[in-house]
């Protein structure tokens, strides 16, 4: 059983445990649905299984704590073969402005939250994978979180991701320092075809 289907298989335990029966599991594809739009983001990865974070936090985290609103969370969550753990965020719109960077934030460490709590409460099966210890230096060590825009919306930052990747890096915009510096091994942008061609074609 490979990770990622050894996290699928723990936060399951942990629903039916909670007396919930959920589908977490869903697409890159679906996952980048936007509602206001009607439209997917990436019109592509119906088969790059993912699980979907939206799902948990509105049908089961949030009915167990129930606080008057659904925790914000990514959109998609999924391991790699590399051991590597990807917090994913669609935006099919600009994300030039301070009420969308502040609801990234805020997403990116909710989420954190959310999956921890779930799997510390797991800690038995948790604890083959060895990230029980201490959590936080597995998140910087392991765990990437990727903000992906529409290139076409977003025209100055596809810029900006093309000159990084002229010199194999990342594009960390400033909203994103912080994340990346402290609490994840990267934080950064890509846009939908970037990611196209980092994980799907790459596969």
């Amino acid at each position: 059983m490979n990770n990622y289907a050894q996290i699928k298989q723990i936060i399951e335990q942990y629903i039916e445990k909670n007396g919930f029966d959920t589908d977490i599991e869903s697409s890159i594809k679906e996952t980048s649905y936007d509602k206001t739009n009607n439209s997917y983001l990436c019109d592509f990865g119906e088969d790059f299984k993912v699980i979907d974070m939206d799902v948990i936090a509105k049908d089961v985290y949030g009915k167990i704590y129930p606080s008057g609103k659904t925790r914000s969370t990514a959109d998609a969550f999924f391991v790699l073969e590399n051991g590597q753990w990807y917090f994913v965020e669609f935006k099919n719109s600009k994300i030039d402005n301070s009420k969308l960077k502040y609801k990234v934030q805020l997403k990116a460490y909710e989420n954190l939250h959310m999956l921890f709590d779930i799997l510390y409460e797991m800690k038995e099966l948790l604890e083959e994978m060895g990230c029980v210890e201490n959590p936080i230096d597995f998140i910087r060590k392991n765990v990437i979180y990727i903000l992906v825009c529409s290139e076409e919306k977003n025209i100055r930052e596809a810029g900006y991701i093309r000159d990084a990747k002229r010199i194999k890096e990342q594009y960390v915009p400033g909203f994103l320092e912080e994340l990346n510096s402290s609490i994840f091994k990267e934080a950064y942008v890509l846009t939908e075809e970037n990611f196209r061609r980092e994980f799907i074609e790459s596969m």
